[in-house]
């Protein structure tokens, strides 16, 4: 007997090809059965009429990490499908912690919304083992953040890395890689992962590179050096051997919108010429990141303290407010498309700064300046900055996949405080409503193999991410004619439609388009 049969459905098994009628049969964590399966018996059975049955969508720019250990259940990722995230991205996970800079560490990364138990590990094994042992409900696939190693060994410090601070890199990423890593992440833009030059990534990625491991990049630059920055990304995995993946890949701010084509090229070289290089992205025109990032990278060295007497500093001041209108990262944003994401101040949130320095008669620079002291740097906000042709032409890009770039959480409970970029309980939905339904972008098959088989066969799994007898039982059952993002920038908490089944590993964790808190997840 089955442990369970989904019958009646079309199954669009992951590999792009037409769906076709099938029965799903499994027992234990594997599919058994693809075919009609008259007469079958289990368990428990699925009736998925009028629905698609699908393998487990891939996260593959996850930070549940940095949720997990708080909401092991990633309410908001196993909703919209997802049965594997690829966590530990843009140089940012939890650990290895140093005791020379921990404290420095964890205070800058420690949130007052995701509270983390950090004295629970300090190695990135220890972290993966805590996971282990309290559960999860979907599959983690780990990297391991430069820029955590690099606050680990050198703190907050902009000065480049001597050869014996290097060495203690490789030290780290070599020990997080032999503890069940897959590779590294970088984020580029955000100290002090941005303070290493390209020598240094190169040389810090390499023991990934040396074990077939991959570099996941959140890029130097989306904007004005977009296509610097996407072939730097492609040096390091030439140089070092590792895969490539160009996280959440877009061209940001509107005189940079030309530049996304040329973008895409160049991953296509690189492809051609041999490489391992790929990219993701969200389906949205808006991104989100911590607003303390829109300062100049000078003024975020040494960390929180630091940051904090420089913005109480007239003088410092006056220099981040010139700096931030003619480089970096903030240049190409709007502060009238720059919405406020905090629970710390309920009356900000969904307020454009623009609208907020205007009713308290200030700058908009001394308005963020103000707010961000105020605040303890403890605020996100969601950008308005891409072009929707991009995302249609990204989004038909044969080496493009998807990534929610955020987070597991929840509609009710602490997670729920505050507001977040929908994406976080949308993307997969987005897609599979709005860019093959409505408008018709890539084909359901299509889209599925950018969300399934594609990313199996970029992390080189051998038995998951198709519909086949044999694979691991990730399987999400949707209904297409009804699957819907319901969630907004205005009003983010809400769980997607036209997803009733998930399962994982054989388990069943949303049933009926419910929770059933199981913790089938595994490290991958």
């Amino acid at each position: 007997m089955l442990d369970l049969l989904i019958r009646n459905g079309w199954v669009v098994d992951g590999s792009g090809s037409a769906r076709f009628r099938a029965d799903v049969g499994v027992e234990g964590d594997r599919i058994t059965d693809v075919g009609l399966l008259e007469g079958a018996k289990a368990r428990r059975t699925i009736d998925a009429a009028g629905h698609v049955v699908t393998p487990g969508f891939v996260d593959m720019h996850s930070h549940a990490d940095m949720t997990l250990p708080v909401l092991p259940t990633a309410d908001s990722l196993m909703c919209q499908g997802i049965t594997t995230a690829v966590v530990g991205q843009c140089g940012a996970t939890p650990a290895p912690l140093r005791d020379e800079t921990r404290a420095q560490v964890v205070a800058m990364m420690q949130s007052g919304t995701v509270p983390l138990p950090y004295d629970k590990w300090s190695t990135f094994g220890s972290f993966l083992d805590t996971l282990r042992e309290i559960g999860v409900s979907l599959n983690v696939v780990p990297l391991v953040g430069l820029a955590t190693v690099r606050s680990a060994v050198m703190a907050f410090s902009a000065q480049p890395a001597n050869a014996e601070q290097v060495a203690r890199m490789q030290a780290e990423v070599s020990e997080a890689m032999d503890a069940g890593a897959i590779g590294v992440s970088t984020g580029l833009i955000y100290p002090p992962g941005s303070y290493a030059g390209t020598e240094e990534l190169v040389a810090v990625t390499r023991p990934a590179g040396e074990r077939g491991g991959f570099y996941f990049s959140h890029i130097r630059g989306e904007g004005d050096t977009l296509l610097e920055a996407v072939s730097e990304a492609i040096h390091v995995g030439r140089e070092t051997g590792a895969a490539v993946q160009i996280s959440h890949y877009k061209a940001a701010g509107r005189e940079n919108w030309s530049k996304s084509p040329h973008g895409l090229a160049l991953i296509d070289q690189a492809r051609a010429e041999g490489l391992d290089v790929t990219a993701d992205m969200y389906p949205y025109l808006a991104g989100g990141v911590a607003l303390v990032a829109v300062l100049p990278e000078w003024a975020q060295e040494g960390g929180k303290v630091a940051i904090r007497e420089r913005l109480a500093d007239p003088t410092a001041r006056q220099k981040m407010t010139a700096d931030m209108q003619t480089s970096g990262f903030f240049r190409i944003a709007e502060w009238d498309k720059v919405l406020l994401a905090t629970e710390k101040k309920p009356e900000y949130e969904g307020r454009t700064v623009a609208e907020l320095a205007d009713a308290a008669k200030k700058s908009c620079f001394d308005w963020v300046f103000d707010t961000l002291l105020e605040l303890d740097l403890d605020v996100a906000i969601v950008l308005f900055m891409m072009s929707e042709d991009n995302r249609r032409q990204e989004l038909r890009h044969p080496a493009m996949m998807i990534g929610t770039d955020g987070a597991g959480i929840a509609i009710g409970g602490p997670l729920a405080k505050g507001l977040t970029h929908p994406r976080t309980y949308g993307t997969f939905p987005m897609v599979l409503g709005r860019y093959v339904r409505e408008l018709g972008v890539v084909s359901l098959e299509e889209a599925v193999w950018k969300m399934t088989g594609f990313p199996a066969q970029k992390l080189r799994w051998r038995d998951r991410g198709l519909i086949r007898k044999g694979y691991r039982a990730d399987l999400v059952v949707v209904n297409p004619n009804t699957v819907a993002d319901l969630a907004t920038y205005q009003a983010p908490h809400h769980y997607p439609a036209g997803i009733p089944h998930v399962i994982v590993n054989g388990v069943p964790v949303i049933r009926d388009g419910s929770h059933t808190q199981a913790r089938p997840g595994r490290i991958l």
